[in-house]
């Protein structure tokens, strides 16, 4: 049966995705529970990494069931957790509080020493593969990168903003050691704590310089996790406190412990910083399949913050259940993306390659500008110059994909002489940023988001992506609905670019 692995794992949606591959929520149809599989393109990595994690017996680490592999790629199912990632958390509710910051840490710091314990090495800790569950469990997740005593050097790196500097100057032959795990944490947690990564600058290229040889920046909210921060983020691993010194300190700043046995009701969420704003985010840079390296996220500016930093991080994969039904209030409105006298033809779905477990009624559509992507049931294609354009059976929302071959080092200062210049020509009547930043991606991004209003009565809201896929090309995505059906359509935009391929 076409979305079922082993004769007894039915993927339902995706949930997350990442530079490592996607994880889909699953029926386990033999034992009747549900499962996170993880999908991987590599069928050499997850032996790797179901090995590292099957060694460990921790509350804190989530637990591996079993390893398959089809032709072209491999799946590991594991524990499924339904939780929001910590990097979710921020965005969504805005920076934690130093003491709740600090109990997370603590939990983070058991599943990593008792990791250390047994031989194994993260290499990858982030928010993204820290998950937060509604009765207070902390879970780390993803062992992507791990490496088991015995192994040889692995060269693959993890998320920029996270890497231990002595990781991305390749000291140890592609292996960090336990003190990179815990820079990691730091970083982590300095994330949490700030809503932002500790080295947050305007392109990627710069952060990863700073690095390596500037300081983190100054913490703002972190107040007494500062000190404990700064120290663990030293860039020489021989300066750096010891586990027990971490963990010392970090319960001296945590919460007061509940009582042994008791459950401790989930915090409220915490909104302590006008820097930091609950964004609305649907495209995300880093899920896009043609950017597999992990990622971070640098400073952007908001109109509504008057130029202070902020950050956008990409959220995770929610469902895109129903998300293909247009909302009542959008059947009289129309996008005509490619323009109006653009020829729609219906997509032809793919007969052969397609992913597995596509979202029930999707297609797969293989693209002649050399893309391929998934779509729902009855939208259609039309072309104008460099544009590709996909629009629902009611014309109310669409997806665009535009691969001129855009070159530039510096994507934020694309999108910025872009809003200039559309601006300057009256392209964007009515016009309001709501978000400008930059996705360090492994060839570079951008994103911006904003609405605008091509008509008296109708506000347009769009976000637009640029992601290079390499020294010559890039593609420029482009979601476009209305403001009022932006947040109905959000899982929707999510499953596109998530299920976007580079053919090229």
């Amino acid at each position: 049966m076409a979305g079922e692995l082993g004769g007894r794992y039915r993927l339902l949606e995706v949930i997350g995705s990442g530079g490592m591959g996607r994880v889909w929520r699953a029926d386990d149809t033999l034992l009747q529970r549900t499962v996170a599989i993880k999908e991987l393109t590599s069928p050499a990595s997850p032996v790797r990494e179901a090995r590292a994690a099957a060694r460990l017996d921790h509350p804190g680490v989530v637990k591996i069931y079993d390893v398959l592999t089809t032709h072209d790629r491999a799946w590991i199912v594991m524990e499924h957790v339904p939780s929001r990632s910590l990097h979710r958390v921020v965005v969504e509710d805005g920076p934690l509080s130093p003491a709740r910051t600090a109990g997370i840490g603590l939990r983070m710091l058991a599943a990593l020493r008792s990791a250390h314990a047994a031989g194994v090495l993260h290499r990858d800790v982030k928010p993204d593969n820290v998950l937060l569950t509604p009765e207070g469990r902390v879970v780390l997740t993803d062992f992507g990168l791990a490496m088991v005593s015995g192994d040889g050097p692995d060269p693959r790196l993890g998320s920029p903003s996270y890497i231990a500097p002595e990781r991305l100057l390749a000291r140890e032959a592609g292996v960090a050691g336990v003190a990179g795990d815990l820079w990691s944490l730091a970083a982590t947690l300095y994330f949490a704590v700030e809503g932002r990564p500790p080295f947050t600058r305007a392109d990627g290229a710069t952060a990863l310089r700073a690095l390596i040889s500037e300081p983190p920046d100054p913490p703002v909210l972190a107040g007494p996790l500062a000190p404990l921060l700064l120290a663990v983020l030293d860039r020489d691993p021989g300066r750096r406190p010891s586990g027990a010194a971490i963990a010392r300190r970090l319960a001296a700043a945590a919460d007061p412990p509940a009582p042994r046995g008791a459950i401790r009701p989930p915090a409220a969420p915490e909104r302590r910083s006008t820097a930091v704003r609950r964004l609305r985010l649907g495209l995300s840079g880093a899920a896009i399949a043609v950017a597999l390296s992990g990622t971070a996220v640098a400073a952007v500016t908001t109109a509504r913050s008057a130029g202070r930093p902020a950050v956008v991080v990409p959220p995770a994969a929610g469902s895109a259940a129903a998300a293909d039904r247009t909302p009542a209030a959008l059947m009289s409105y129309r996008v005509d993306a490619c323009g109006p006298g653009a020829a729609m033809t219906p997509v032809a779905a793919a007969t052969r390659d397609i992913p597995a477990g596509l979202p029930d009624g999707w297609v797969w559509f293989r693209d002649p500008a050399g893309f391929a992507l998934a779509l729902p049931p009855g939208w259609q294609r039309s072309a104008a110059g460099n544009e590709v354009c996909f629009t629902d059976a009611d014309g109310a929302r669409a997806f665009t994909v535009n691969v001129a071959a855009v070159v530039t080092r510096r994507p934020l200062d694309y999108w910025e002489n872009r809003e200039a210049a559309e601006r300057a020509r009256g392209d964007l009547p009515g016009y309001q940023r709501i978000s400008m930043g930059v996705l360090l991606l492994k060839r570079g991004g951008a994103d911006w988001e904003y609405t605008w209003r091509p008509g008296s009565d109708e506000v347009r809201h769009e976000r637009r992506v640029l992601v290079a896929v390499d020294d010559t090309r890039s593609y420029l995505l482009r979601w476009t609905v209305a403001d009022s059906g932006w947040a109905a359509g959000a899982a929707l935009q999510r499953q596109l670019v998530e299920l976007f391929e580079s053919r090229r």
